[in-house]
């Protein structure tokens, strides 16, 4: 499927670039990319705008993952990339095999420089847990037969880039995961673009229905949520865009949910975006809510809701997610009844003000 682009009104004296890409694997003989939004320069949006990739399974001998997140943006002075993939298993059934439950990148970049993270949860080399230290160009040897190099940052010109997993074998296999870069320059000296600093709510976490008066902005998430309703694999995953360019009406996006405690929600998966609205009076600013038709384990007939919170950054332990699914009307699954508090174990949710 082909990357969205949604164009902004920004800073025309501002030039912005950046992608995302969920995996990517390079060998002597081929070269793959899964979850790749291209750049922003490339699609015709060096003056501002959105991209994002609607997630997919990705299935082969080199990596196998599920990929939650790929969004590249540039606005109001800033560009910015997220990526995220869950369930993660690099090179299957070698010597050096890495996996992990979940890993995400994101990186910024203003003119006044670039910064950026990776959250990576229970990652294990060859079979052996690795503790993830949170520094840049963590490595690690793999039996003298592969490098992992963790939360991979390289500086460019005008921004960063961020690999959150950078595998490379002695025979020439090399897979990326959750890879972003994100670039800022000014075709005029002294330039000074505005702030997209992030508020921080402090009020309830409420899940409402209402109708919509207003599509003001956009919100991008990836993360896991604990859930306790079955098996005791206790991760929701999840990764999300959804709402408008400024000034727009018509909501859009995707969304991707993995239950991987409970079966019969493994997989909730949107095929539209129709609703998007803050969360009524009472509620933090920085409260979202978005809905649409769903398929569930790849079966028509749902109805969704999501409720997110951008608390800071990043938003582990912070921010929050909840989802409901409705058939016929009738609320068949809620990530509240199967055991979730809402804050995020993991991960990031981005509220993108108008500004």
């Amino acid at each position: 499927m082909g990357s969205k682009a949604v164009r902004l009104d920004l800073l025309s004296s501002v030039t912005y670039d950046g992608s995302a890409t969920a995996i990517s694997i390079s060998t002597p003989l081929t070269s793959l990319a899964f979850g790749s939004t291209g750049s922003l320069v490339g699609n015709g949006l060096a003056a501002g705008g959105l991209l994002y990739e609607d997630p997919t399974m990705v299935q082969t001998q080199f990596a196998n993952a599920e990929t939650l997140l790929s969004v590249a943006m540039g606005s109001g002075g800033q560009a910015e990339s997220q990526a995220a993939v869950g369930d993660v298993d690099l090179l299957p059934g070698t010597a050096y095999e890495v996996t992990a439950d979940f890993v995400m990148s994101t990186v910024y970049s203003t003119l006044s420089g670039s910064s950026g993270y990776s959250d990576i949860n229970n990652l294990q080399v060859a079979g052996m847990p690795v503790t993830v230290t949170g520094a840049p160009n963590q490595v690690v040897d793999v039996l003298g037969l592969a490098t992992l190099v963790i939360n991979e940052q390289t500086p460019t010109s005008n921004g960063m880039v961020v690999n959150a997993l950078d595998l490379s074998t002695v025979d020439g296999v090399q897979v990326l995961v959750s890879s972003v870069s994100a670039s800022v320059s000014s075709l005029s000296l002294g330039l000074s673009p505005g702030s997209s600093a992030v508020q921080v709510g402090h009020s309830s976490f409420i899940q409402p229905m209402h109708a919509i008066t207003t599509c003001p902005d956009f919100v991008t998430g990836g993360g896991w949520i604990t859930v306790t309703d079955g098996s005791g694999n206790d991760k929701g995953t999840f990764g999300f865009v959804a709402g408008c360019k400024n000034g727009g009406t018509n909501p859009r996006g995707n969304l991707e949910y993995h239950d991987h405690d409970n079966p019969a929600f493994f997989n909730v998966k949107a095929t539209s975006v129709d609703f998007y609205s803050d969360c009524g009076a009472g509620s933090s600013p920085n409260c979202r809510t978005f809905s649409g038709d769903a398929e569930v384990n790849h079966v028509s007939g749902y109805r969704y809701e999501c409720t997110v919170q951008d608390n800071g950054e990043p938003g582990k332990g912070s921010d929050l997610f909840v989802i409901q699914v409705f058939q016929n009307g009738v609320q068949v699954y809620s990530s509240l009844d199967a055991g979730s508090n809402g804050v995020l174990g993991g991960g990031n949710i981005k509220l993108h003000t108008s500004g």
